[in-house]
C-alpha cells in the first residue's frame, strides 16, 4: 500500500465534521407549535459532553468552551477518540 500514497493525497481531502449535542422526539405538530423563546430538552445533560462525527461516524468526545476571543466563539475541546466497535 505505502507505495500507492504517494498517488493520493489523503492529507488534502476535506471532511465535514459535525459536532452533536444531543437529541429529542418531537411530533410535526410539535415542531409546528415550535415559537421563539421554547426550549427543546435534549436527551443527555450538559455534563455528557459533545459527539465529534464525521459523517455518521462519531470519531471522538468533546466538550463546549469558548475561544475567548472578543467574540467568545464557540468551540469544542476534544476530550478522547472513540473506539471502533
Amino acid at each position: 500500500m505505502d507505495e500507492l500514497k504517494h498517488l493520493i493525497d489523503t492529507d488534502n481531502i476535506p471532511l465535514e465534521v459535525s459536532i452533536r449535542l444531543g437529541r429529542t422526539r418531537q411530533t410535526v405538530a410539535q415542531l409546528s407549535a415550535l415559537r421563539p423563546e421554547d426550549v427543546l430538552v435534549l436527551d443527555q445533560s450538559i455534563d455528557d459532553g459533545v459527539e465529534i462525527c464525521v459523517g455518521d461516524k462519531v470519531v471522538a468526545r468533546g466538550e463546549l468552551t469558548g475561544d475567548g476571543s472578543p467574540e467568545d466563539r464557540l468551540c469544542v475541546r476534544i476530550t478522547g477518540a472513540v473506539e471502533d466497535t
